[in-house]
């Protein structure tokens, strides 16, 4: 069967849409899309607990090693030594976002069918938690000075490692690491940083890594040499397995705690942040915590801002581990 023809151009002087035509109304959806991400692991994740003061402090109790000392019968008593708590501390950050809307816009009729200042205000919101999340992992550490810096959770880890040449921090916040020569990402380094923790007793549930780093962890479930995989989707119900990894490396059994794999797309690049849930808390001042501030007109526009000022109270340090300078 033949096809039916190609037809000709419009008459001259047709008048059609087109475009640019100036007497067709806009056909522009009611709602405004939102692409950029929101989701914040590390700080959804933390309790708060609130802060009184800009320089928050807490105490930290070790005990003795265990050691094993027999005594003599009927002995005379000698005191054992006594470990002092150590004073840690953070400082808190203001994190602000600000906003301003002529009182035109305010009024007129706009896409999305909701007053501009207020739809501002959320925008600013969500803004607000990415910054908190990306200083609450950055290794950076406390500085005391206006404006005031609070350390990121990775200059309290003094468990994990580091690549050759490189410096973990002290632990308390001060010291940031310095991650040395960059390294492939390997189930020993982080099974060694869950044994690190665990033995300061911690237990990571929680591990945090950029999207690359996440990405690599999947591949790593393929076996190989020095990957000591022994199974995929197993649940040991026997002997314990040396490592199981589950399904996409969602889920990561070691054989000091299970791990959920999140990752963090404002977090520094190779690093992972092994966190103890229950020794870490987002430590808020208060009627500071993602609160709308209204500011002083300046003319015809409203303007106002959302504040947050607080920190991270790592109540135990070595509950946690971290594992810098990946090559991913």
């Amino acid at each position: 069967m033949a096809s039916p023809p190609t037809m000709a151009s419009a008459p001259t002087n047709t008048y059609t849409q087109q475009l640019a035509s100036g007497t067709v109304h806009e056909d522009v959806s009611d709602v405004i899309y939102r692409i950029d991400p929101e989701e914040t692991p590390f700080v959804s994740a933390l309790p708060q607990v609130g802060s009184k003061q800009i320089l928050t402090e807490w105490l930290v109790q070790t005990l003795n090693s265990a050691a094993d000392v027999p005594q003599p019968e009927g002995f005379t008593a000698v005191i054992s030594p006594s470990v002092k708590p150590v004073r840690m501390s953070n400082v808190c950050q203001i994190f602000a976002r600000t906003v301003g809307v002529s009182g035109t816009l305010r009024v007129v009729d706009s896409i999305g069918g909701e007053d501009e200042y207020n739809r501002q205000l959320v925008m600013r919101g969500i803004e607000l938690k990415r910054d908190l999340e990306l200083v609450s992992t950055s290794n950076i550490p406390k500085a005391a000075t206006d404006p005031r810096h609070m350390a990121g959770m990775p200059t309290f880890c003094s468990n994990g490692s580091v690549g050759a040449g490189g410096t973990m921090p002290v632990g308390d916040g001060t010291t940031a690491a310095v991650p040395g020569t960059a390294r492939d990402l390997t189930l020993t380094l982080v099974n060694d940083a869950m044994q690190a923790a665990w033995n300061a007793g911690g237990s990571p549930t929680i591990g945090l890594m950029s999207g690359n780093i996440k990405n690599y962890f999947s591949t790593l479930s393929q076996g190989g040499t020095g990957n000591p995989i022994v199974s995929q989707n197993i649940q040991s119900t026997t002997a314990s397995q040396e490592v199981t990894i589950m399904g996409a490396v969602d889920v990561y059994r070691t054989n000091f705690g299970t791990l959920d794999l999140a990752p963090d797309r404002f977090m520094p690049p190779n690093m992972i942040l092994l966190i103890t849930r229950d020794y870490v808390e987002l430590a808020p001042l208060p009627e500071r915590n993602m609160v709308e501030q209204p500011y002083a007109r300046t003319g015809d526009n409203t303007q106002g801002g959302i504040i947050f000022e607080g920190t991270l109270r790592v109540t135990a340090p070595k509950a946690h581990s971290a594992i810098f300078a990946l090559n991913q």
